[in-house]
């Protein structure tokens, strides 16, 4: 499937599938979380073909999500091959792409590996590929440190292997794989990379073991592990597959909504929360490409198209009544429209207005979830007619 096909399938998929699944059903939901609403209360028919568009609309995300990381290898490649400025900022458009796409997937992975017996494997994933903050001198020379990093640790013998054992080895922030990792080596330390950082050295009698080259060779080899990640979860996933599918599948339609909405409020918790620093001192995901706000932006939209997707359709008009859907879309576009003014690292922006963001995404969690209640304006109150009497 090529990226073109990728794309359509997706948009498909988000914009105009869901819109024809509820059909007629639509009678509200009682305000409760999903766990406490009997399977009569929602069409089986309706939860198995939303569920499973949400499936398929996850594998089109995480395909195209790898199609973007194999073409991040390649520039990669090209910047190794050729080292110049050209390569270098290409380069970091394609880790861009791959980064906001992968960001865009979050919500899906957070489904697939909601099993029990998944979790820890799901968690084993998204610390290889988006542990952050990374730690730049546990991988590069920092000022002040010229020995420090991989690249000047001749002991570590630079495979991939070693890399993934190397990885988060004694403290968080030490991120030897993953896209941050990354970020580092195509973005430099101090922000301030060159495509010169990358010209091999064939000088010495072990030109292997030069900074410049074990820079080199880091980078290809990160950039190798990433896809490498991508590709085994784009394996996975297909209905006919694996555990991944197999397990889902399994459930009944209305429990697989009752995982999707469980691990959507999880994604909120534990995924877009930590993005927005409480204070000026907090770690930002990408402050070095300044993609922090971007890739919120992804996850925010793949929670929206399946929550509220164009031409409705989604969980939400399935799952809650109309005064809750309405007060979803609502907190949607006010979280939006907030980011968008915002900073990008988060670090620059108005504490005032992340911390208005935080309530807004604690409320969307909420209204999700069921538990927030909407009170009833007035004018969705019928009128009273009250009879005439003569007297």
């Amino acid at each position: 499937m090529n990226e073109h096909s990728i794309r359509h399938l997706l948009v498909a998929l988000l914009l105009g599938g869901l819109a024809v699944l509820v059909g007629c059903e639509k009678k509200p939901v009682p305000h409760k979380a999903i766990q406490n609403v009997a399977p009569q209360q929602v069409s089986k028919k309706a939860a198995s073909d939303l569920s499973l568009a949400i499936w398929e609309a996850g594998q089109a995300q995480v395909l195209h999500a790898h199609a973007s990381v194999e073409t991040l290898q390649r520039a990669v490649g090209a910047l190794l091959a050729q080292p110049g400025e050209d390569q270098l900022e290409e380069a970091r458009l394609a880790w861009l792409d791959a980064h906001r796409e992968f960001a865009a997937t979050l919500p899906y992975i957070q489904l697939a590996f909601s099993p029990v017996d998944l979790r820890s494997q799901g968690r084993k994933l998204l610390l290889a590929l988006d542990s952050w903050p990374a730690q730049a001198g546990y991988l590069d020379t920092v000022p002040g440190y010229s020995d420090s990093g991989i690249v000047n640790d001749t002991a570590i013998e630079l495979t991939l292997a070693n890399l993934r054992r190397q990885h988060r080895l004694t403290a968080h922030e030490e991120a030897s794989t993953g896209f941050h990792a990354l970020e580092v080596m195509l973005w430099g330390p101090t922000s301030e990379r060159t495509a010169e950082d990358f010209v091999a050295d064939s000088n010495g009698e072990k030109p292997e073991a030069l900074a410049v080259n074990r820079r080199r060779e880091l980078t290809r080899l990160i950039a190798k592990g990433i896809e490498e990640d991508m590709a085994g979860l784009a394996r996975r996933w297909p209905t006919a597959a694996n555990n991944l599918s197999r397990e889902y599948l399994a459930l009944g339609p209305v429990a697989r909504l009752q995982q999707i909405r469980a691990a959507h409020t999880q994604v909120i918790d534990e995924q877009v929360l930590p993005r927005l620093p409480e204070g000026s001192e907090s770690d930002v995901e990408s402050g070095r490409a300044a993609d922090s706000k971007q890739a919120l932006l992804a996850i925010m939209a793949t929670l929206q198209s399946n929550w509220i997707p164009t031409g409705g359709g989604g969980m939400a008009e399935v799952l809650l009544d109309r005064h809750q859907v309405n007060a979803l879309e609502q907190t949607f576009s006010e979280f939006e429209a907030l980011l968008l003014k915002m900073e990008d690292p988060f670090e620059l922006a108005e504490l005032g207005r992340l911390a208005q963001a935080r309530k807004l995404l604690e409320q969307m969690a909420g209204l999700m979830a069921g538990t927030t209640q909407v009170p009833i304006s007035e004018k969705d109150v019928m009128p009273v007619s009250l009879p005439v009497t003569e007297g």
